[in-house]
This record gives C-alpha cells, structure tokens and sequence, in this order.
C-alpha cells in the first residue's frame, strides 16, 4: 500500500516537472484581445447617429420663409351714415275729358272731339303748320273715301292747297283725323278760316280755326 502511494507521489512529481519545462507558447500574431461589453455603448451610438442626422438635415434643408410681420393699419372711426327719407308722391294724371259720340238722326253729321292748334293760338308770322281735326261719323250714312273729300270753303287762305280727299272710308260711329297743311300770314293780325266735308251735292260739319299772328 506504502508503495503505491509513493509512486502516485512520484509520478504527481514528474508531471509538475514536465510542466515546468515547457516553455510559454507566445501570443499568435494579429490576434485581438476580446474586447469587454458596455452595455450603455449601443444607446451611445444611437444617440450619436440621430444627432449627425439631425445636424444634416438642417443643412440641407430649404431655408423656411419666415413672415415679416406687417404694420397694422390703425382702424379709423367709420362715419355713421343719416338716412335719408325720400317721400315719392304719386303724380295724379287727370285723363282728358272724352267728349261721348252722340247720334244724329240726319244723313250726313259730323262731331269734332278734338282741334289742333286750338282756337286763339298764336303762330309766328310765315310760319308753317299743321290744322288737325279728329271727328266722328254721328250721322246715318258711311263717309265713302270715294265721293268724300273735305276742302276750303271761306275766311283766310291759310292753306297750302284747297282740297283733300278723305284717307278712308268712315262708317257711322267711327272717327277720322284730318289734316290741312297751312302757312301763317306774313302780317300781324287775327286770322279765321274754316273747311267743310263734301259728299256729292252734301256739305256739312265746318272746321274753323282762328290764330293770332304777332
């Protein structure tokens, strides 16, 4: 038993002395030491990489458009504007009186309803104008624009021509406007004249008009 534990001891001994021969294997050459890990390096890194991205992006950026501000302009006191009242009156317009048409029991009846220029008018002296008389047929028979003409018969030669055949046929109730062109005297004074409605041997409805010449 003594004699195994001696050789245990001894060949314990000669491994140590083998040990101790053996020379120190030197560093392989372009190895790196394994470098130790700080846990707070990644959050450095990210850190780092946000702040060179930030600083790019404000160098590249378009310049913004900052607004100048403008000056205010002072609001001014608006005038209060006074209503103006305006009163509108209706114009009354008195129609001219109609004259009613009558009914004669003759065969041949005129009346006048309306005269220009009106009697007593003044009219410049060789002044040229027009006598109007609107009439209505009050009579029993038609004025036939075929045997019906109406023409000067006394007083002033005011006219410019003595005759005028009538513009058409007129039937009993119906009214016509007659026209004389005439010429004022080339003297002052007051002048009448008067025209009548000829049908054959039938004359009748005169037509005067007097004007003062100044």
């Amino acid at each position: 038993m003594i004699r195994r534990r001696n050789r245990i001891s001894l060949l314990v001994i000669a491994t140590l002395l083998m040990l101790a021969c053996v020379p120190t294997l030197p560093a392989l050459p372009g190895s790196t030491p394994i470098p130790t890990f700080d846990p707070n390096q990644p959050l450095t890194a990210i850190a780092g990489t946000a702040g060179a991205a930030a600083t790019q992006t404000a160098l590249f950026a378009p310049p913004s458009n900052t607004p100048t501000p403008q000056p205010s302009s002072t609001p001014t006191d608006t005038p209060t504007s006074t209503p103006t009242f305006v009163f509108i009156l209706p114009t009354i317009v008195i129609p001219p009186t109609q004259i009613p048409v009558g009914v004669s029991n003759l065969a041949y009846e005129c009346q006048v309803l309306v005269q220009e220029p009106l009697n007593e008018s003044t009219i410049p002296k060789s002044t040229r104008f027009d006598a109007r008389w609107t009439l209505a047929n009050i009579g029993k028979e038609i004025w036939d624009s075929d045997n019906a003409d109406y023409r000067y018969t006394k007083g002033a030669k005011l006219h410019t021509q003595p005759i005028y055949d009538f513009p058409a046929t007129i039937s009993p109730g119906v009214t016509v406007e007659l026209v004389v062109n005439m010429v004022a005297p080339p003297d002052p004074g007051t002048y009448t004249t008067t025209w009548q409605i000829t049908i054959g041997k039938s004359q009748f409805c005169p037509m005067n008009l007097t004007i003062n010449v100044p």
